[in-house]
């Protein structure tokens, strides 16, 4: 998993946040200086909070707050430079057609060298979808005997990086081989 610079960041706000709200809560400041009558004192008063303490408690509790929300619900935009990366590595430019088309022959050295890249489930859905051509998601998961949920990672990943399309059906998703594989592009 690629972690981008900006979350990378946030996340390290996080730590550094919750180390600060976590050693102010539990260690205060245990020394006052007292001003009284003219003369000055220096007293020890355990688990006193000054003004100083609370504004770090606040300002470290906001940052964590923020960068918690900001982990968990903000989604990172996806990395060009990485998409150009994988469209330059297959040698093709990537479109997705207004009308999907199925009746195209597929260049078995693509498939081969794309083959020898992947690994696992992302390697047998290309396999199939070589061999079967377009079909819904539901009919791809019986065939290769993987569970519904992580055939729809693998196929997200795979459609992230240009290899598959997926379109909507009626109520059900279809999924083909990108046409950047086929010999007419």
């Amino acid at each position: 998993m690629k972690i981008e610079g900006k979350t990378l960041l946030v996340a390290a706000l996080l730590v550094l946040s919750a180390f600060m709200l976590v050693n102010k809560l539990l260690l205060p400041t245990t020394v006052q200086i007292m001003v009284q009558d003219g003369s000055t004192t220096l007293k020890e008063i355990p688990n006193l909070y000054t003004i100083k303490d609370c504004l770090i408690i606040a300002v470290s509790s906001f940052l964590l707050g923020i960068s918690i929300f900001y982990l968990l619900f903000i989604k990172p935009e996806p990395d060009m430079q990485a998409d150009r990366a994988t469209a330059e590595t297959f040698n093709h430019a990537v479109t997705y057609p207004a009308v999907p088309d199925s009746n195209l022959e597929i260049e078995s050295e693509k498939i081969e060298n794309i083959l020898n890249i992947l690994k696992g489930n992302e390697q047998r859905v290309i396999k199939e979808l070589n061999d079967s051509g377009e079909m819904n998601q539901a009919e791809l998961a019986a065939r290769i005997g993987i569970p519904k949920s992580t055939l729809s990672r693998t196929l997200q990943d795979l459609e992230r990086r240009k290899l598959i399309i997926r379109y909507e059906n009626g109520m059900s998703k279809m999924v083909k081989l990108s046409d950047s594989l086929r010999k007419d592009r």
